[in-house]
């Protein structure tokens, strides 16, 4: 039977039990098992934090801007990222979207109205952020794709590291991608779809005027979008 969630330590043994391995009896304990699992494990935790929005990660958070304008004047202030930050997902300037940027370890944007930045500057508007935090990235309450992947990953370094049959390793891993890739697609499928959006200005774009002739009716109006 499948166990899920499973804590690091858990899976940790659960790998080195599927490799013929001795398991451990407590985390940090010194061993060539755990020295070999643990950085492995926080490794591939870390990629996977990265590599998605993993709704058991994300969080929505107001932030506040720093005191220093931003070098880029196209922007008018700065907001310092969070230091748990792993991936941000989206900005919002008073719950709408917004142009922004990345610069130095900040976020940067135009929360005064600018550019160029006013003088004297005003109040900054509210700015609130979307992304993936280190703080809520806990296994335990992933996916059981999830954990697999996980899993996997550790016995690649299992191989790699403590049994030395490097093929293998390459295997597991590739295996390991295989479920990562699968875990990710099975947890946006419970996300509601989203509308295209036929842009007209998109579409111009893409055709050489005059328009060519198109049914009648198309769109609505004989034209694209």
């Amino acid at each position: 039977m499948f166990e899920w969630p499973v804590d690091k330590l858990s899976l940790i043994n659960r790998a080195l039990a599927q490799t013929g391995e001795n398991t451990v009896n407590q985390a940090d304990d010194g061993s060539d098992e755990w020295n070999t699992c643990s950085p492995a494990y926080e490794t591939a935790l870390g990629v996977m934090m990265e590599d998605h929005g993993w709704s058991f990660a994300t969080d929505v958070r107001t932030i506040p801007p720093a005191v220093s304008p931003p070098s880029d004047d196209q922007f008018d202030t700065a907001y310092p990222l969070p230091a748990d930050l792993v991936h941000l997902i989206w900005v919002r300037v008073n719950d709408m979207p917004c142009v922004y940027d990345l610069l130095a370890g900040q976020l940067v944007l135009n929360a005064q109205g600018g550019p160029p930045p006013p003088v004297p500057p005003q109040t900054p508007a509210i700015v609130t952020i979307k992304g993936v935090f280190q703080t809520n990235a806990d296994p335990s309450k992933g996916t059981p794709r999830f954990v697999a992947a996980l899993e996997a990953y550790v016995i690649a370094a299992i191989f790699g590291g403590l049994k030395k049959q490097f093929d293998m390793a390459d295997k597991k891993y590739a295996l390991a991608e295989r479920l990562a890739q699968a875990a990710r697609t099975r947890h946006d499928q419970q996300k509601p779809k989203r509308a295209m959006f036929n842009s007209r200005i998109t579409a111009s774009r893409r055709i050489r005027r005059p328009w060519p002739p198109v049914p009648s009716g198309w769109g609505g109006t004989g034209v694209p979008g």
